[in-house]
């Protein structure tokens, strides 16, 4: 089961193995964090959205131990395109897999994944117990 920290976020399946719907709270644009200073203009932008996938596909979905060493990383993930969810606190993403140097355990890794996510038990946020 999922951490409470993990409410509001959701996964799916999209029929590409290596595509995903991913459900998140609204992050701060680069923009934002600039106007409030979380953000030096010489520092780089690390998208929060890609975060959020990396470690709800580790932890949530695969149940890894937090801070494991999960072989999906941050240049691997891409965002294809978002839109707003309901009262725009939360946005959809489409989220793309893709590397240059693609291997075995990140093979293993979406596969499992897509195991999970097919899974009758899941639930877009968490496996559910059986007698659910």
């Amino acid at each position: 089961m999922s951490s409470p920290r993990f409410k509001g976020l959701y996964l799916q399946a999209t029929g590409d193995p290596f595509c995903f719907s991913f459900v998140t709270y609204t992050p701060q644009t680069r923009d934002q964090m600039l106007a409030c200073g979380d953000l030096d203009a010489s520092e780089e932008y690390f998208n929060p959205v890609i975060f959020d996938f990396l470690l709800f596909t580790s932890e949530a979905a695969l149940g890894a131990p937090s801070g494991g060493n999960f072989p999906i990383g941050y240049d691997d993930v891409s965002i294809i395109t978002s839109r707003n969810r309901g009262s725009g606190l939360q946005h959809e993403y489409l989220i793309r897999l893709s590397s240059p140097d693609w291997n075995a355990s990140k093979q293993n890794a979406i596969d499992e994944l897509q195991d999970v996510l097919t899974s009758e038990r899941w639930n877009g946020s968490q496996l559910t117990d059986s007698r659910d």
